[in-house]
């Protein structure tokens, strides 16, 4: 994560700090969403155990809570299908995560990150938890409107259908390119989804981003109300269009001298085909 993605996510934090302190002072902040902190600040306790599984194994257990927990308090149509693509997008990213963390062609990788784990200082861990916590906390809050709401408008079918499509789209390009990286760790992949597109997975993160974001803003009635349901899948957004841009300037240096690598990108489009 650079010094800009870093910076855009203190002020992301901070809003929504601000936010939780206002709905908890004039109490709109429901039980509900005392259990979405709850189960934000649990999951969220991965980063004392490697930083890194906050990102993934966090993520991927709090959608699957938050998404389970705001259907079983609001249940109807259209919480059933914005909780459902929040709990299946969370269970096939857990089972992603579980399963490359433990292969061969992660190996070296992840002796890294354990390295750079043992270093990160216990401030920058809990300062990662506090600001992590509020992400997860507020990930979800399009869900909690349309629960509230339970109206299956065509915003929320609209929103659904985008969701699932790119968890779909994620959930491809993520085996495709695990399926190469087992086959050879060192080189870049250039089939599949990939023949001309650099990052389909990162498009499918930011599809189920913007899902959310159009469910949850077709029910909402006030600009407070739609800034609570944006600003974290708006945050991951911009995370993932940076992430595109980091990994294509890696591939850069990675591959960079080899014709073959050139001609690819040439060919090929960074977050949407060519």
């Amino acid at each position: 994560m650079g010094a800009k993605i870093q910076t855009v996510f203190s002020v992301f934090a901070l809003i929504m700090m601000v936010v939780f302190g206002y709905g908890a002072a004039v109490g709109t902040w429901s039980i509900v969403n005392w259990g979405m902190l709850a189960g934000a600040m649990v999951c969220s306790l991965l980063v004392f155990v490697c930083f890194v599984y906050i990102f993934n194994f966090s993520y991927a257990l709090c959608a699957i809570f938050n998404g389970a927990l705001i259907w079983a308090f609001r249940p109807s149509v259209a919480s059933a299908l914005i909780c459902s693509a929040a709990i299946l997008y969370g269970l096939r990213l857990f089972t992603f995560s579980f399963v490359r963390t433990r292969g061969a062609s992660y190996a070296e990788r992840m002796k890294k990150i354990v390295q750079a784990d043992q270093e990160m200082p216990l401030p920058v861990k809990i300062m990662l938890y506090i600001m992590v916590t509020w992400l997860l906390t507020f990930h979800l809050m399009a869900a909690w409107f349309v629960a509230s709401s339970a109206v299956l408008t065509p915003g929320v079918m609209v929103g659904g259908i985008v969701m699932l499509a790119s968890i779909l789209l994620e959930g491809i390009a993520d085996w495709q390119k695990q399926r190469s990286k087992n086959r050879d760790p060192d080189a870049y992949i250039a089939s599949g989804l990939f023949t001309r597109w650099r990052h389909p997975n990162y498009l499918g993160e930011i599809g189920l981003q913007v899902g959310l974001m159009i469910a949850g803003l077709s029910v909402v009635g006030s600009v407070g109300d739609a800034l609570i349901v944006v600003i974290a899948p708006l945050y991951i957004t911009i995370l993932m269009i940076s992430e595109a841009q980091g990994a294509d300037e890696q591939q850069l240096k990675r591959y960079g001298s080899r014709p073959a690598w050139r001609e690819y990108r040439e060919r090929s489009g960074s977050l949407f085909p060519r």
